[in-house]
């Protein structure tokens, strides 16, 4: 039994809108502890039908032949929504600069390191996300940029510039138009022009940010308007580096975290997605330690007209 399922909410406060799509496999059949509404909603559930439960609606994007079947991953999803999953108590008091075990990144960065944090599945899932915002004549801030955009093969921007911290990285990026090497935690202000980009990507790295807002309200700055800023992170990362408390956090109480950022610094019109259970490709090193796929979650805003 599978089932490829998209939950929709919106998060506590209407931040943003939420959308989690999650593969699901070999639900537990014996799971019966459902309110009697939510059943009855659920015999009505087939593929590209919706099943509403409060502020959370399902609705089954890809299932097995027998529907009968794919209802119990809805019903597990619901019953186990993001709305139950994420702890907004530590966003109450959000101050920066956040604090980290380490905190010379000129040493750190001074290793060149050529390594993915994303296995091939969901890398391919992360550059077909991001081609929804790619256009070809557009321009393209690539941040905290390094050996890979994660842009789609097919698109290629009139002009991308990769800000990283490590120039030897920054040259097997062969995507890049313009590579600057710069440190964003150590002078949060971006060496450009005001309106000069029409999207801001920052992939795998945000949770690096000792001052997030001020580098949010740089981008903003830099962005034209109307312009996107495209935050996304999985759950691997260079430990020493995360700032506190984004270890400790659920995944998508950061996903909140970042939408607050992005609610503080000015963005207007946020969302945010998450990809989720996914097969991990047999022949991925980690397939015998984990078989789901990683991870992906992003948030995103419009640099206010």
């Amino acid at each position: 039994m599978s089932l490829t399922l998209e939950l929709s909410r919106t998060w506590e406060s209407h931040i943003a809108q939420h959308r989690d799509r999650h593969w699901f496999s070999g639900v537990d059949p014996f799971e019966t502890d459902l309110p009697q509404d939510l059943a009855e909603a659920l015999q009505k559930v087939g593929a590209g039908e919706t099943a509403q439960h409060g502020e959370l609606s399902a609705t089954v994007i890809a299932g097995t032949a027998d529907e009968s079947a794919a209802y119990l991953p809805v019903l597990f999803a619901l019953k186990n929504a993001t709305s139950k999953q994420a702890d907004f108590t530590p966003l109450a008091s959000l101050s920066e600069p956040y604090v980290r075990a380490h905190a010379d990144d000129a040493a750190f960065y001074a290793t060149t390191r050529l390594v993915d944090h994303l296995d091939a599945a969901a890398q391919a899932i992360w550059r077909d996300f991001t081609g929804r915002f790619v256009c070809d004549d557009a321009s393209v801030l690539d941040l905290m940029a390094s050996h890979d955009s994660h842009l789609p093969v097919d698109r290629h921007p009139a002009r991308l510039v990769g800000l990283g911290m490590n120039a030897e990285e920054l040259a097997h990026n062969l995507a890049l138009t313009e590579r600057v090497a710069h440190d964003l935690n150590q002078t949060p202000v971006l060496p450009f022009d005001s309106a000069q980009f029409d999207l801001v990507l920052c992939a795998l790295s945000i949770e690096y940010l000792v001052r997030p807002e001020a580098v949010l309200r740089e981008v903003k700055r830099v962005l034209k308007p109307g312009g996107h800023y495209v935050i996304s992170f999985s759950e691997r990362w260079f430990p020493p580096k995360a700032v506190q408390p984004w270890p400790e956090l659920h995944p998508f109480t950061r996903v909140a975290w970042v939408l607050r950022h992005l609610q503080r610094s000015g963005f207007t019109d946020l969302h945010s997605e998450t990809l989720r259970g996914l097969p991990r490709p047999e022949n991925d090193k980690y397939i015998a330690q984990v078989a789901s796929a990683d991870p992906l979650y992003a948030a995103w805003g419009i640099a206010a007209l």
